[in-house]
């Protein structure tokens, strides 16, 4: 990974004495063994996790990109070794080598803990991920944020958990992944939406866990059968909890609320603004809570991020379409470092037009996350 390129550097955002330059909204850390949360577990719960090990993320494809779906530039320690664990590689080459100040953790094993049916153990173990989280990383270094892993599948013991560390200065969003029972506009939710916007969180989605534990299959047709075809079909896990998230009236509920979709792509934002505008006028009879156009609620609600960036042909076009979704207010920096597709900040800056750059590398995420303040 290159140094920064001071020839692309864009002023400094300056809020409340902090000066940044670049914020990474999606930044994916791991546990290095299941004996790392013993000490934030309940004798029950421990004896659980030492018998029977930690819940295993779906890996149905077997593999996806780069060397175990991660850089293999990250594996100076040797591929027996997870790069994801090394708080030190993240300071090294995420942080220094790549100039990012404040970078929001997402973690790892979020999608496996969330798709369990047992749901004291999930929200168990989901505490004990936050805790370790804020004494292993944030309490170790001041660039990190945390969005915290909660227990989705029972909305009231996940809003437990937000009013327990919500109030922690370093905890900036609740995390959550696009695998899910039920779509996240639905009022089965609210509770979780409001305790989000009771601690001044973002609620920040993720690609994964479609098809695994509980959840139903990631296409109408069932599972596809290459890592290729699922990663080129996530758009339409974030069009069905955008769609859903609209037309439930969430954003009336919630008019404070703010949705990071992380690791989405952007190219598809576009048309659907267009078409849910269309669909709004011809069916609003239906839905009357819905007070305005769809488009202006994600513009005011929604925020999505540059990875994996577009690469329009001709690039010309990339222009176009960074004015049809309004990016200098809707699109922030994400790298998912360190996976395969991982995108540099200086990368994303050469392809920006300059008068956006300012807005996607940091001033929209510090609109979006106002604790990162």
């Amino acid at each position: 990974m290159e140094k920064a390129d001071p020839t692309l550097a864009v002023p400094l955002v300056s809020l409340a004495g902090d000066q940044t330059r670049v914020v990474d909204t999606d930044v994916h850390h791991q546990i290095p063994d299941k004996t790392e949360l013993y000490p934030f577990l309940c004798q029950n719960d421990r004896q659980r996790l030492e018998e029977h090990g930690l819940p295993k993320n779906s890996n149905i494809y077997h593999g996806s990109g780069g060397f175990r779906g991660t850089r293999a530039d990250c594996f100076d320690l040797g591929e027996d070794v997870d790069p994801r664990t090394r708080l030190e590689l993240f300071q090294e080459k995420l942080l220094g080598g790549c100039g990012i100040d404040r970078a929001i953790l997402q973690g790892e094993y979020t999608p496996a803990v969330t798709a369990l049916a047992d749901l004291d153990y999930s929200a168990a173990l989901c505490r004990a991920l936050n805790d370790w989280s804020l004494a292993h990383w944030i309490d170790r270094d001041s660039r990190f944020r945390l969005a915290l892993t909660v227990p989705m599948q029972d909305p009231a013991m996940a809003a437990k958990e937000i009013h327990r560390l919500g109030d922690h200065p370093a905890v900036v969003a609740v995390y959550a992944v696009c695998g899910s029972p039920k779509l996240y506009g639905q009022r089965y939710y609210d509770p979780v939406y409001a305790a989000c916007v009771d601690h001044g969180l973002a609620f920040a989605l993720h690609f994964s866990n479609e098809g695994s534990g509980m959840n139903p299959a990631p296409t109408a047709g069932g599972h596809p059968s290459y890592y290729a075809e699922t990663y080129l079909i996530r758009p339409q896990f974030y069009q069905a909890h955008l769609s859903s998230f609209i037309f439930e009236g969430t954003f009336e509920k919630f008019p404070k609320l703010k949705v990071a979709f992380l690791e989405s792509g952007f190219g598809w934002v576009p048309s659907f603004r267009w078409r849910a505008d269309a669909a709004w006028k011809a069916l609003r009879t239906q839905t009357p809570w819905v007070k305005r156009l769809p488009s202006e609620y994600i513009a005011d609600h929604i925020r999505f991020s540059t990875q994996p960036f577009e690469d329009p042909d001709p690039p010309s076009a990339l222009a176009h379409l960074l004015g049809e979704m309004d990016a200098g207010r809707t699109l922030m920096f994400a790298s998912d470092f360190p996976h395969w597709d991982f995108d540099p900040p200086e990368a994303i800056a050469r392809r920006l037009p300059a008068a956006l750059r300012k807005g996607v590398l940091a001033d929209t995420a510090f609109e979006t996350y106002p604790k990162l303040r």
